[in-house]
């Protein structure tokens, strides 16, 4: 959605229910989560030995549960992958055999790759290093990576990093827009803050804020919104989405 609603206008807001335009934004998060997690449960958070290896993970959007999880697992505990100085040192040809068995592992084995050297040239060849430079340095730097996009960025920087942001993909902001709780054009830094500060004060996790957001996504709010059955319908707007052609 960055760059492509540039310009656009939230439609309809005046169909936004009077209890949906009075609610606090921590009041928000507590509601949707409670009928996320009764139609999701609590999502798996992905684990793994190290930072390094949960980070690649991320990257390959794996976590824990997942049936290929114990697969990929392996692949992590494993030349060429266990350390940022192997994966670097493999050839292409060898990390594309090695990632075979991932969806989309081979395709991804070149930004694999350079993640390894950024990893080295930040923190050495440290698995589970200190994050100290803090986030702006990080998403900015990370950013400059050729196959990393701003949301997966920040997926890697909250669920590996643990660094305080929340990766803005497009089920978190198709969600937010068609509910009204974020008006179009957005603005990345008033997102942010939005997601970030109403979870902190509804004391809900935002990786598994972020994981369920996911889910809905997946089933029910593409590009073409399916509310019916969704586990977040009872919470629209009177009249239904908002914008739903703008997202």
């Amino acid at each position: 959605m960055n760059g492509r609603t540039e310009g656009r206008v939230c439609l309809n807001t005046e169909h936004i229910s009077r209890e949906s335009s009075n609610m606090s934004d921590p009041l928000r998060f507590e509601r949707a989560t409670d009928h996320l997690q009764a139609a999701y449960g609590r999502p798996c958070l992905p684990t793994a030995d190290s930072t390094w290896a949960l980070a690649l993970q991320v990257l390959f959007g794996i976590s824990t549960g997942h049936h290929l999880s114990p697969v990929l697992n392996e692949i992590l505990r494993s030349p060429p992958l266990v350390s940022p100085t192997q994966t670097v040192s493999s050839t292409t040809g060898h990390l594309v055999e090695v990632l075979n068995p991932i969806p989309r592992g081979p395709q991804k084995s070149s930004v694999v790759r350079a993640m390894a050297a950024w990893w080295i040239e930040q923190f050495g060849d440290e698995i589970s290093p200190q994050w100290s430079k803090g986030l702006d340095f990080y998403r900015v730097s990370l950013r400059t990576l050729r196959g990393l996009g701003p949301s997966t960025v920040d997926e890697l920087l909250l669920f590996a990093a643990r660094l305080n942001v929340f990766p803005l993909d497009r089920s978190a902001l198709r969600v937010a827009v068609r509910h009204g709780w974020l008006a179009l054009p957005l603005e990345e830094e008033e997102a942010q803050l939005f997601f970030i500060d109403g979870l902190k004060q509804a004391k809900i996790d935002p990786r598994e804020f972020s994981s369920l957001l996911s889910k809905v996504g997946e089933n029910h709010c593409g590009r073409e919104p399916i509310c019916d059955g969704c586990a977040l319908q009872a919470l629209l707007p009177t009249g239904g989405p908002l914008s739903p052609e703008s997202c």
